[in-house]
């Protein structure tokens, strides 16, 4: 990124310093993390946190802040160098509250070929590839620019006129190209909820990249009432906003979308659903 987007992104961290690989990317990540507090979603102490696509944990860490440590969470990362940073994290910072776990969510048990971008982390995927990694590439810098426009990195910025942003940002994001492949571990929810003997669920956070669908397919019946609230970032939007919801309405849920016009810009949008 930009030296202007990385100072930017830079902030204090409020009390867990996390040891990060890319400090930009856990700095961006604390930004966003208030954003799934919304729509009625609140956590309680007590809670049982699912943190489903983990990174390094900074939604664990901002959950296990929230509530003074009084909370068990399960955090799920398939990437081998992200998940050995969530893992070291997971011992020093959280007193034996996170539980690390090396593998992916999906519909059934399976090993998965995920795309990891050690330059940008949070972009890594199992629906990235050498093949779509330009198209992938334009949509970044398109909500880039929506923020840059929306006053999102300063007014100086904004000035800017944004084919000139595009041609600049585009051109820092190069470095999506550089991909490496992880062949992952992914399994069912359900499983897992069964070996860790996981009775109820307080608050399920999905951010996946692209395969949040996947993840509640592999929610099966019986635990569905375990479930109290979940929030999903969904990517393809305007594809799967329907069925990611509708999902959740089969299930109980009052639902509510968001997306705001820099998601809009990226096709991305958040999904909460809470017990009515």
């Amino acid at each position: 990124m930009a030296p202007t987007l990385v100072h930017h992104f830079v902030m204090s961290m409020s009390a867990i310093e996390l040891h990060s690989i890319n400090r930009w990317e856990a700095s961006f990540l604390r930004e966003e993390v208030g954003g799934y507090f919304t729509h009625g979603i609140e956590c309680t102490p007590g809670a049982t946190v699912l943190d489903v696509g983990a990174n390094i944990g900074v939604f664990s860490a901002a959950v296990y802040e929230r509530l003074d440590g009084d909370v068990r969470i399960y955090a799920f990362e398939p990437m081998p160098p992200l998940h050995a940073t969530l893992e070291r994290n997971a011992r020093e910072f959280f007193n034996g509250r996170l539980t690390a776990l090396p593998y992916g969510l999906a519909a059934r048990d399976d090993e998965l070929d995920f795309s990891y971008v050690p330059a940008a982390t949070i972009f890594s995927s199992s629906s990235r590839d050498q093949g779509n990694i330009e198209d992938e590439r334009r949509r970044v810098t398109a909500s880039v620019v929506e923020m840059i426009r929306q006053g999102g990195l300063g007014p100086v910025l904004r000035r800017v006129p944004a084919r000139i942003l595009t041609l600049l940002i585009g051109r820092k994001l190069r470095v999506l190209r550089q991909l490496e492949t992880h062949r992952v571990k992914v399994r069912p929810l359900s499983s897992v909820l069964d070996e860790q003997g996981i009775d109820h669920i307080d608050l399920l956070k999905v951010d996946v990249e692209g395969a949040e669908l996947e993840v509640l397919r592999g929610i099966e019946e019986r635990h569905w009432p375990l479930v109290r609230q979940a929030v999903v970032e969904v990517e393809g939007w305007q594809q799967n906003r329907d069925t990611v919801c509708e999902v959740l309405l089969t299930h109980g849920f009052k639902v509510s979308t968001e997306q705001d016009s820099v998601q809009q810009a990226g096709d991305i949008g958040m999904v909460f659903a809470v017990r009515p």
